[in-house]
């Protein structure tokens, strides 16, 4: 028996209307306000939560704030900039060094920082514009259509719906996208077999300004500085053991971190219960179209990807700056239907999806515990900083500025001697 509708209790209408208010959605608000449009932004939280977990920014993303104006305020944040990115083999030697001081400046590092000073940095700006109306604390309920064309959306805040009604309205609401199943868009989502505890502890003494990733058979430990005084961790576990793991004590698993580098455990001593803690699941989403009669995905909501590329929150930055000059042709034309917003997919997708089968293959070979699979990896890794140019052109790809990963020849290279 179908529901009644429910009487809306507000009304109002815009040009866009963003679902969603993570790092793809925000920069696409920004983008389309500096264009002149209109935007009604709805988000769940009523303010970013500070997480126990870093966020990555790659110099694609890092490129696309500093177009927004954004380069300023990001040096303001408790961050940290690295160059390098060592990788050892867990209990042995060190395989090799990312280094991105072989990218052009000024797009020649990364910045960890936490994701709530982010996305607060982003709200600021948000807040300050005229043209963007932030409905935060408000739950996506359902799309509207006018025949069969997406025309709006209806929203809960407080108790009290909202109807929002725009010629556009994009989904960024991440991997469990409710905008991408109202829409009837067919997708594909695979959890991965493992994921990833989280921690973010005091730095320790003499670590370098660089970060490290730890990998063995079966076992991942990334370490990265998020500030001057803080150290961002994720270990790698089975998403199926995690409810076991939790039963236990919390010195049983920063026991076994500290195991791997010894120089956490002093640091790890700050954590003495779960609630420190967060979890990092991974999933690929493979969504069978981006686009519709009034409406786009961007995001994780499109194409969510393994974190071993490091491009996710990038690659959702990457689609909000090609969607809004799709946009601002759609108004210029008045047609948003879904072949003219197509253009966006068309352009988006490749890189994506090149990017999703290096994920596939990444968690393949690094987290294995198969022994002569990861004997194949650390091959693979000490060839690379035995051919600078193979490292560099693998340093492009996960910065997001040269998205070309090694073929077959160039793995060859770096196996053989």
């Amino acid at each position: 028996m179908s529901q009644p509708v429910q009487k809306s209790d507000k009304t109002e209408s815009t040009d866009v209307i963003i679902i969603g208010g993570g790092m793809g959605g925000l920069v696409l608000a920004l983008a389309l306000a500096g264009l002149g449009r209109k935007v009604a932004v709805v988000e769940r939280q009523i303010q970013p939560a500070p997480y126990a977990r870093g966020e990555l920014l790659q110099p694609n993303g890092l490129r696309i704030l500093d177009r927004l104006g954004l380069s300023e305020q990001l040096k303001t944040l408790p961050s940290h900039r690295a160059h390098q990115f060592h990788f050892h083999r867990i209990g042995g030697r060190k395989l090799c060094t990312v280094d991105y001081r072989t990218l052009p400046p000024p797009w020649n590092n990364t910045l960890i920082t936490l994701p709530h000073h982010l996305l607060n940095l982003l709200l600021k700006r948000l807040e300050q514009s005229d043209r963007v109306r932030l409905w935060t604390g408000t739950d996506f309920k359902e799309l509207l259509f006018h025949h069969d064309t997406v025309a709006g959306v209806r929203a809960e805040k407080n108790g009290r719906i909202l109807e929002l009604y725009a010629p556009l309205v994009i989904g960024s609401d991440g991997a469990r996208s409710k905008v991408r199943e109202a829409m009837g868009v067919r997708s594909r989502l695979h959890t991965y077999r493992d994921g990833y505890l989280t921690m973010v502890i005091p730095r320790p003494d003499g670590f370098t300004h660089d970060a490290r990733y730890y990998v063995g058979c079966g076992e991942i430990l990334g370490l990265f500085p998020v500030s001057d005084t803080e150290l961002y961790l994720f270990y790698m576990v089975p998403a199926v053991e995690l409810g076991r793991i939790k039963q236990g004590r919390i010195e049983t698993m920063t026991a076994a971190i500290a195991k791997v580098d010894d120089s956490l455990i002093g640091p790890l001593q700050s954590v003495t219960a779960w609630d420190q803690t967060g979890y990092m699941p991974c999933m690929r989403v493979r969504a069978e179209r981006w686009t519709a009669d009034g409406l786009a995905l961007i995001g994780d909501a499109a194409h969510a990807m393994n974190p071993h590329v490091a491009q996710g929150r990038n690659q959702a930055m990457e689609d909000a700056i090609t969607l809004a000059e799709v946009i601002q042709d759609c108004f210029a034309s008045g047609d948003f239907r879904q072949a003219r917003l197509n253009r966006y997919e068309k352009k988006r997708r490749p890189d994506v999806e090149r990017l999703q089968k290096m994920g596939d293959e990444l968690t393949l070979l690094w987290n294995t515990a198969l022994p002569p699979l990861a004997w194949f990896r650390d091959r693979i890794f000490e060839g690379m900083e035995r051919h600078p140019e193979i490292r560099e052109r693998v340093v492009k790809t996960i910065s997001g500025l040269s998205i070309r990963p090694m073929g077959l020849v160039n793995r060859l290279r770096v196996f053989l001697p």
